[in-house]
């Protein structure tokens, strides 16, 4: 995934070398904890003991993490440093909360343990041990839009914690047999511009196949859980197909419904403004 070109955080760093590292991301009202497995009780009770995410993390040559979820992240990783059966040679553990007055939900977490999951899981040499695979489907999809915006924050605070998030999704591919219009602009350009909603459904079709994504707040179209920058990798993923070589992802897409425009067109307005 993609981030800002600058995410902001404020960074506290204590000095005692046990006590965990803070960080605050002012931009969508992320605390996260840095700590090691042998301080998990070193977290203050009264601003730990509330719900969020967290990810396990092993330094053992495995490059396994765990994504989890807790209405009580500082019970949770206690639980986890004595009885440690998903991921035994963890270390380090990264812990997110809304730094907000009513914080996350229940509802929430779960959504955001299965988006977690999902967006690991295409990071190259990591190997995620998943607590829970289908997110939370009760939320309303504003909700799930307002999430889907914390990524990433939540994934810069995974690059403080030394995990690489780096995966080849910034580069369209020339799709084959497919000529390339002379349109240019992204799918950030359409909202900006006021072509395309957020949370707007997106539909493909091939071979009889039929895919499905929506539009993020940051441009990315989210199919099975998992951001894509380039539109015809998140058709061929949709598609069920491993390469997106071949697709024209920005044909491919229809808003709306199969008959909707397509994102080429709604493109090609941005040439007469």
């Amino acid at each position: 995934m993609s981030l800002s070109a600058i995410t902001a955080v404020n960074v506290q760093v204590p000095s005692s070398a046990n006590a965990p590292i803070i960080a605050d991301f002012a931009e969508h009202a992320i605390r996260v904890a840095h700590l090691m497995r042998r301080d998990a009780g070193r977290l203050r009770e009264q601003e730990w003991a509330t719900p969020g995410v967290y990810t396990l993390l092993s330094d053992d040559g495995t490059h396994q993490v765990y994504i989890g979820k807790s209405t009580n992240l500082r019970s949770r990783l206690q639980h986890h440093k004595h009885k440690n059966a998903q991921v035994p040679g963890w270390s380090r553990a990264v812990l997110v909360k809304r730094d907000t007055t009513h914080g996350f939900t229940s509802a929430d977490i779960g959504y955001l343990e299965g988006r977690l999951s999902a967006q690991f899981e295409v990071f190259p040499g990591i190997t995620v041990v998943k607590g829970k695979t289908d997110g939370d489907s009760t939320l309303p999809r504003h909700m799930q839009m307002s999430l889907d915006a914390l990524l990433p924050s939540v994934l810069a605070a995974a690059r403080l914690a030394g995990i690489d998030v780096f995966w080849e999704d910034d580069v369209e591919p020339e799709p084959i047999g497919i000529k390339r219009t002379a349109i240019r602009g992204t799918v950030t350009s359409l909202i900006a511009e006021g072509l395309l909603n957020v949370g707007a459904e997106l539909h493909c079709a091939r071979g009889g196949a039929l895919g499905f994504g929506t539009v993020a707040a940051d441009g990315q179209i989210v199919v099975q859980g998992v951001g894509y920058k380039a539109p015809s990798l998140a058709a061929a993923i949709s598609l069920g197909a491993t390469s997106s070589t071949g697709f024209g992802g920005w044909d491919m897409w229809h808003v709306g419904s199969l008959s909707g425009p397509s994102l080429s067109d709604l493109r090609g307005q941005l040439a007469g403004r």
